[in-house]
């Protein structure tokens, strides 16, 4: 795993992100000149969004290819989305249990991005919102598994999805799992920009 490069302002938020990231962990008081210090293609930096870490500096540490996990106060679908077209990683809560920061350091680690459900789903409605696409995508499934991409693609969980359709949410996650093996994708973001895409 590389190496967690840790810059927070909250004393509570740090005691968890330690515990998470354990002893090789190195806390940074500033963001500049990272790039002569840190190999990028070694490390992961935790930021905490502040007066002190700016989006002109997240996307300077991007532009220097280091990967950056995101956290802030107050987390909403919208900043979200904007981070993410800049290039972050992931994005949390500062105050995030230790065990959801290593579920998302393993993540990212692994080469995914980590995203919470409520800004995937606001990051595929934003993507079919944007963008006309061919119905060839629909020829290989099911009326039932249409119906659950459609609503799906509308941003609902799989839970308003079961309710939508008076079914179970085992059976949305079968209609799912079948829907992904179809069309060769492994999540929902990966079904929204392939149906986005299609030609």
């Amino acid at each position: 795993m590389k190496l967690p490069l840790i810059f927070v302002q909250d004393p509570n938020a740090l005691k968890n992100w330690l515990m998470a990231c354990g002893s090789d962990a190195k806390v940074l008081y500033d963001l500049d000149n990272l790039d002569t210090r840190f190999n990028p293609a070694e490390v992961i930096i935790l930021v905490q969004l502040s007066e002190r870490a700016t989006l002109a500096q997240i996307e300077k540490l991007i532009d220097q290819k280091f990967e950056v996990l995101l956290f802030s106060n107050e987390p909403s679908n919208t900043e979200g989305l904007n981070y993410f077209k800049s290039g972050i990683k992931g994005y949390l809560n500062t105050f995030a249990t230790p065990e959801r920061i290593k579920q998302a350091l393993m993540t990212i680690d692994a080469g995914s991005i980590w995203l919470g459900q409520n800004v995937m789903n606001a990051m595929i409605g934003d993507l079919v919102k944007r963008h006309e696409n061919s119905s060839g995508w629909q020829t290989s499934l099911t009326e039932r598994e249409l119906q659950v991409v459609n609503i799906v693609l509308d941003g609902k969980s799989n839970k308003e999805i079961a309710e939508q359709l008076d079914i179970t949410e085992r059976t949305v996650k079968s209609h799912l799992h079948n829907v992904f093996e179809k069309l060769q994708v492994s999540d929902r973001l990966a079904l929204a920009l392939k149906i986005k895409n299609w030609r």
